[in-house]
């Protein structure tokens, strides 16, 4: 049974983190994903991460293209392409001649993504940037008690989804209006919603210091801490129902009242604490687990595919080609198939050919340095 993109072409012209998830996801749902790397070793993730590559490169294809002297030759598999993805600077396609603009007049169903740090333009358009400078600009770091790296990529991820919703839509619009779109995500503003609460808190209750938020630690019933073991826990109990539930199980009814009021977070927070510490991490999991209070361990990254939830929906493992994670997305009756990580250049004889070189001209792109 056809996959919900089944007939999509993309061409990923992406390297590392945001472009591999991004394409990554449009391979789960289907699409046919050609990962065009650079003749000088491709994607970086293959030597900086291999794990994290063959992680997030399942289901695709690689063909080696010299962009720099072969321009033509992706041109040609523009032709028949549905989509193109790429994560250069602004200005670099255009440098390459391989600009939207050229690329539209080739196959003006083409949906183009520029997926860059800062966005197509503006004053920071051009300069460097990493997940940890976007997350510090947009506030996320800024609420923490004590900023410091996050245990998780946010812009990078955010950025991916982003990038996956606009390629969507313009898909959903050229069916509509036969054309394709420039499709423009800047991993900073990726990183936006994400603070969105924070956002409107500083807004309308002028907070913002680090850890001064309702949900980045200004709260005792939305709070994180340390068990008897010296294991970190958390409790969300932010709605007043699951407050009462939390100081029910814990005989401590005299905490419910006026939870949320500010004057009473540092008692509040001194009681849960001292209360946590009496327990051990899993003797809390045991009593809280089932008590509707929101509470639930904190665990590593090694312990992930432990968790019964992800063993249940068979979300992450490893096998023999390493660890892998299944794609979040969820379309009834379609079955998202664990498919091969890509050598480097594989395929990229087959892909010229299906672009419509012949076989000769194929060994001609190689001979000139133009693909390999």
């Amino acid at each position: 049974m056809p996959l919900a993109l089944s007939g999509i072409r993309v061409l990923d012209l992406t390297r590392l983190m945001p472009g591999a998830l991004c394409t990554l996801l449009l391979a789960d749902l289907g699409a046919n994903v050609i990962k065009i790397e650079s003749p000088d070793g491709g994607d970086y993730a293959r030597l900086l991460s291999p794990a994290f590559f063959a992680l997030s490169n399942r289901n695709k294809r690689s063909a080696v293209i010299n962009l720099k002297t072969g321009a033509d030759v992706l041109k040609k598999l523009v032709e028949r392409a549905d989509v193109l993805v790429e994560s250069y600077r602004p200005g670099v396609m255009a440098r390459l001649g391989c600009d939207y603009d050229t690329l539209k007049a080739i196959n003006p169903r083409l949906v183009f993504c520029a997926m860059s740090g800062w966005g197509q333009d503006g004053p920071y358009a051009q300069r460097e940037g990493h997940d940890l400078n976007y997350v510090a600009l947009a506030g996320i770091l800024g609420m923490m008690g004590t900023p410091q790296p996050l245990g998780g990529q946010v812009a990078d991820v955010g950025g991916a989804y982003l990038a996956l919703a606009g390629i969507l839509a313009a898909l959903f619009k050229r069916e509509r209006e036969g054309v394709g779109s420039f499709v423009d995500i800047g991993l900073f503003e990726s990183a936006l919603p994400f603070v969105a609460y924070s956002w409107s808190e500083s807004q309308t209750l002028g907070s913002g210091a680090g850890g001064g938020g309702a949900l980045t630690g200004a709260l005792a019933c939305y709070n994180v801490y340390t068990a008897k073991d010296g294991h970190p826990v958390a409790l969300a109990a932010l709605e007043p129902k699951f407050w009462a539930n939390f100081c029910s199980t814990i005989d401590r009814p005299d905490l419910i009242p006026d939870y949320a009021d500010p004057d009473r977070q540092r008692y509040l927070k001194t009681e849960v604490a001292e209360i946590f510490a009496r327990r051990t991490a899993q003797e809390w999991h045991d009593l809280l687990h089932d008590a509707e209070c929101c509470f639930s361990l904190v665990t590593t990254p090694d312990q992930l595919a432990l968790d019964e939830q992800v063993r249940a929906r068979n979300l992450a493992g490893a096998d023999k080609n390493g660890a892998w994670m299944r794609s979040p997305l969820r379309i009834a009756g379609d079955d998202m198939p664990l498919g091969a990580v890509p050598a480097y250049g594989a395929h990229t004889r087959v892909i010229l050919r299906e672009a419509g070189y012949t076989s000769a001209e194929v060994d001609a792109l190689i001979a000139a340095g133009k693909a390999r």
